[in-house]
């Protein structure tokens, strides 16, 4: 299938990359996030709130599951996807998987003022949920792309690079 589907940390850049990359190659743009939120009709934080985290990663790998027949697409997961290896297994057949890479740092730059509506962030530290699932995003990636000092076009423009060569 020729997707890219984008994986990372929350703050990485996955909605606003994705949004370049599917632009400049003319694909659909599929936001998972987003997509939970309308179907759902409130927020992730709400969905967390009402009824569990748990519930939330259900509700991922359902659409993964309609998805997945989808193609020409640029697919943005939420941060927390690989934590089911069954999600891990449904990306990997549905296309070239990127892993948003960044430090604390980067991460902690990118999602100043936005904290407060990460609802893993009220029972976690950034740090503590980079080191559970950075091991698992480097297992499911297809290929490893280093935000850190770059902007989000230059990031976009080798998600590109390296889709047309694999393509």
């Amino acid at each position: 299938m020729k997707n890219i589907i984008l994986v990372g940390m929350m703050g990485s850049g996955k909605s606003t990359i994705g949004k370049l990359v599917a632009d400049k190659l003319n694909y659909k743009l599929i936001d998972m996030d987003q997509m939970i939120e309308q179907m759902q009709g409130m927020a992730i934080s709400q969905i967390f709130d009402l009824h569990g985290e748990a519930k939330f990663r259900a509700l991922e790998t359902d659409l993964l599951n309609k998805l997945s027949g989808i193609d020409n697409a640029v697919i943005s997961t939420g941060g927390g996807i690989v934590l089911n290896p069954v999600n891990t297994m449904l990306l990997k057949n549905m296309g070239t998987i990127f892993y948003l890479e960044g430090t604390l740092e980067q991460l902690m730059r990118n999602l100043e003022g936005e904290t407060d509506h990460r609802p893993v962030l009220k029972s976690n530290s950034l740090e503590t949920v980079l080191r559970v699932r950075s091991g698992l995003y480097t297992a499911t990636a297809h290929h490893i792309i280093a935000i850190n000092n770059q902007t989000k076009e230059m990031i976009a423009e080798r998600i590109i690079a390296v889709f047309q060569q694999d393509s």
